[in-house]
């Protein structure tokens, strides 16, 4: 009875097990795998994928004209990114997946379909460029299904993620750990992917060995010799990648030394064809497609055999060859991604030769399908078109600008266009042109659009190996001008002088010009100082500003035109205030003598004029006056002249010598004999008191 009774148990959790499973199969699961392959037909992934097509292997090492930004997603995982034009019909469906997998882990966390939810919706979140959610969804199925079926898949989904957000060191340890675990579940598939980043990885770090060592190493490892021989392609590869077009042929020719499968028989042929034209050998190379051509098992792959005929002819620079080839390409075949190596390439050779225009016709070709080149080539036309648009915009404007003078908003604009073109130049790497059309966006610009910072920055930097001394001039400029704009701060950040520059109020601009100046830094200083009184007039620090400008120009500086020319600023504009009262009488004077005019009475130089006693001293005659030159009867009776010892004090010793003569010392014996008598009043000195002159006639007025 017990036993029944636990069959009975058993039989109902194994029930309700599989009822979970298929009610979580087909209410959610289901319909997220649906919205994952339709998401994915959408990106026309599938559609490749189920087409035995020659995989395309393109030296984009030498034909690569356009230097890659060191940010953002490395080059070579440009292909995994999926556009927002793209993305934007499935978004929809990608919500839908994310939402209905987080159903699926909230409520059927028992159900069997917890790891595809997971791994669904890290590949949701990586297709919509959401890189972190899918880096946590991934590490959560490794976490939690570490020998699951879908953990090769995991792991590497994790690893492109790593890439993609340049966490190279991370994403090269679960690389390795990704080739371990597709080892170990025999998932060559993942295997030959991981291989491939590993390669693509130490390529883009220029380590050419550790490109090449995982191939090495895998073809030694494994039995499978469809294996070696399609790794062994991986490897030649490389090498024609690198424009080692010798060790390629060598590498395509060892593939059929192993057990190849017909698709890798027809690409080690198809590119040992190709090594064979790019070394010069194009008879060579041209037997070996017309061998291909004739051979019925390879008859589906004759559009990527014809493109090897149109590159022969490229390469021999044959444009008639050429042109016959490519009007049949274009009638026999459809758009096919065969040809768009060899369109990419005709446009670099027409690039090079100066002709613009059928180079741009060629990289729009390039662009139709999804290749190896399609980053390159839609840069390259876009930037070729918007040349010459920018330049048919900027031409009648730069006419009309040399000949005559034009209104700002038409400067604002050319020097905008200008300062595009200049920008385009610097992508396809002609720096004389980008010098050229940096500066003249720089001269054209109007001084009050804040774009012209932007101008200034640019044109230093790109000249900055070539001419030092201009580009930190420059520099200057931009400080001076234009320190609160973005590309003022940067190079405030570069010369020292954040702490002091980046301020906005009165005071703050007033003292850091103050700081500035009396550190020496004059030049700064003194553009503070100038802010103050240009962005706040009305503020009672602007005519302090303005006066101690010109006293630095006057006293520091030595130049006295520019200490005049901010003094008369102040003066006319600041009459009332201190500081103009205080120059006011230099700067009447510095613009008499600048115009050449008589200098008044009034500001010529005074003269001193000693302090007499207020009147006459009863019984001494008056001192003669200072103010006017002494004549020569203007003595004592004695000969004594006191100014005399002014123009030559030797005067002063012989005049010493002469009073102590022993003759001089002899003692005067002419005494009173009443020595009260002195005090008694004598005639003539009542008779002189009478003629005393009045004060106001006796003692002489200064001269105003």
């Amino acid at each position: 009875m017990k036993i029944f009774f636990a069959l009975i148990f058993l039989l109902f959790v194994a029930g309700c097990g599989q009822y979970t499973n298929f009610t979580t199969y087909f209410n959610t699961y289901y319909n997220c795998q649906r919205l994952m392959k339709e998401a994915e037909d959408e990106f026309e992934y599938q559609d490749i994928k189920l087409k035995a097509k020659p995989r395309l292997v393109v030296p984009l090492k030498d034909l690569q004209p356009v230097e890659n930004i060191p940010s953002g997603p490395p080059p070579f995982m440009q292909e995994f990114i999926i556009s927002p034009v793209k993305l934007q019909p499935v978004k929809t469906k990608l919500d839908s997946i994310v939402i209905k997998g987080s159903k699926i882990l909230s409520r059927y966390a028992k159900s069997d379909f917890v790891e595809g939810s997971l791994y669904l919706m890290a590949k949701s979140y990586f297709y919509k460029s959401e890189y972190l959610p899918s880096q946590i969804k991934c590490s959560e199925l490794v976490d939690k299904f570490p020998a699951g079926d879908l953990s090769p898949d995991a792991h590497l989904l994790l690893s492109k993620n790593l890439l993609v957000q340049r966490k190279f060191h991370s994403g090269k340890v679960l690389l390795s750990r990704t080739v371990d675990i597709a080892w170990q579940k025999e998932r060559y598939d993942i295997l030959s992917e991981a291989f491939r980043l590993q390669a693509e990885l130490s390529l883009f770090e220029n380590n050419i060995d550790g490109a090449l060592r995982p191939y090495r190493q895998a073809i030694a490892q494994t039995d499978d010799n469809k294996l070696r021989a399609r790794w062994q392609f991986d490897l030649a590869s490389i090498y024609y990648r690198l424009g080692n077009w010798e060790d390629a042929l060598l590498a395509f020719r060892k593939v059929r030394n192993y057990n190849p499968d017909y698709l890798t028989l027809y690409e080690s042929y198809f590119y040992e064809a190709l090594s064979n034209i790019r070394l010069g050998n194009f008879g060579e190379g041209e037997k070996i497609l017309t061998q291909l051509k004739k051979d019925a098992k390879f008859q589906e792959w004759n559009d990527f055999t014809h493109s090897g005929f149109m590159l022969s002819a490229i390469l021999k620079n044959d444009a008639k060859e050429f042109r016959k080839l490519e009007t049949y390409a274009d009638s026999a075949y459809k758009v096919s991604p065969a040809f768009i190596p060899v369109f990419y390439e005709k446009a670099i050779n027409e690039y090079n030769s100066g002709n613009y225009n059928e180079a741009r016709k060629y990289f729009a070709r390039a662009r139709n399908v999804r290749t190896p080149v399609l980053a390159s080539a839609d840069k390259m036309f876009n930037l070729l078109n918007n040349w010459e648009q920018k330049y048919r915009l900027a031409e009648p404007l730069l006419a009309e600008y040399f000949k005559a003078e034009i209104p700002d908003s038409s400067r604002t604009l050319l020097a905008t266009t200008l300062f595009e073109i200049g920008a385009i130049f610097e992508r396809l790497g002609f720096i004389d042109s980008t010098i050229r059309y940096y500066r003249l966006a720089y001269e054209v610009s109007p001084p009050s659009d804040t774009n012209t910072a932007r101008y200034i920055y640019s044109f230093a930097r790109i000249i900055q190996d070539r001419n030092l001394f201009l580009s930190d001039s420059l520099k200057e400029i931009l400080v001076e001008k234009y320190p609160n704009t973005i590309f003022g701060k940067e190079v405030l950040a570069e010369l020292g002088f954040t702490k002091n520059y980046l301020i906005d109020t009165t005071a703050e601009l007033f003292t850091s010009g103050l700081r500035l100046i009396r550190n020496k830094e004059f030049k700064f200083g003194l553009n503070q100082l100038r802010e103050v009184y240009i962005r706040y007039p009305k503020s009672s620090l602007a005519p302090r500003s303005l006066f101690l400008i010109g006293y630095t120009f006057e006293r520091d500086i030595k130049h006295y035109d520019s200490a005049y020319f901010y003094y008369k600023i102040l003066v006319d504009e600041y009459p009332e205030s201190v500081y103009a009262n205080d120059v006011r009488i230099s700067v009447t004077f510095f613009d008499i003598v600048r115009k050449g005019e008589p200098i008044p009475d009034s500001l010529k130089e005074r003269q001193v004029i000693p302090r007499h006693p207020v009147g006459q001293i009863k019984g001494i005659e008056p001192l003669p006056s200072l103010s006017e030159p002494t004549q020569k009867d203007e003595v004592d009776k004695d000969g004594f002249n006191p100014l005399d010892y002014f123009k030559d004090p030797s005067k002063i010793i012989k005049d010493v010598r002469e009073i102590f003569k022993p003759e001089n010392l002899q003692p005067d014996i002419n005494l009173p004999k009443n020595p009260l008598d002195e005090f008694k009043p004598k005639t003539d000195s009542l008779e002189k008191k009478k003629n005393v002159p009045q004060l106001e006639e006796e003692i002489e007025q200064p001269k105003k």
